[in-house]
C-alpha cells in the first residue's frame, strides 16, 4: 500500500493539472485525451520533468470530489491553488478579515482538511 500523500502536495498537483487542462483547446475531456494521444503518437507530447511528475489520476479524483465541498472551502482552494493569490487578496475576495493572520490560516487549513476528509471517506486516499 502506498504511503499517504500530503494534502498540500496533492492540491498543488490538482491545480497544475486543472490549470493546464483549462488552457488546452479541447471541447471535452475526451477531446483532451485524444489530443494528448495524438501528440504522443507524433512525438510532440510534453516531456518536461514537471509534466512527468504530475499525477493526473489523483488530480482528477480531487476535481471530481470538489463539488461536494461547501462553497467557501471550494473558493478558498481555488483562490489559493489555481489562482495562486496572495492571502490579502484571498481575504478581500472572500470577505475574511486579513488581520490577525490566523483567520486566513484557520480557514485555509479547514478547506484542506475538508477535501482530505471527503477523499478519505470516498476511499481515494493515496
Amino acid at each position: 500500500m502506498t504511503e499517504r500523500r500530503d494534502i498540500g502536495w496533492r492540491l498543488e498537483n490538482w491545480a497544475r493539472v486543472v490549470a493546464d487542462d483549462a488552457r488546452r483547446p479541447a471541447s471535452s475531456q475526451t477531446g483532451a485525451i485524444c489530443d494528448r494521444m495524438r501528440k504522443a503518437a507524433e512525438g510532440t507530447a510534453p516531456t518536461s520533468i514537471d509534466r512527468r511528475q504530475v499525477d493526473e489520476a489523483d488530480a482528477w479524483l480531487i476535481e471530481r470530489t470538489m463539488p461536494q465541498l461547501p462553497l467557501n472551502h471550494r473558493l478558498m482552494l481555488w483562490w489559493c491553488y489555481i489562482r495562486m493569490a496572495q492571502p490579502e487578496v484571498v481575504c478581500r475576495k472572500m470577505g475574511i478579515p486579513h488581520r490577525p493572520a490566523t483567520e486566513f490560516v484557520e480557514k485555509f487549513r479547514a478547506a484542506q482538511a475538508a477535501i482530505e476528509a471527503l477523499l478519505e471517506r470516498e476511499g481515494v486516499n493515496q
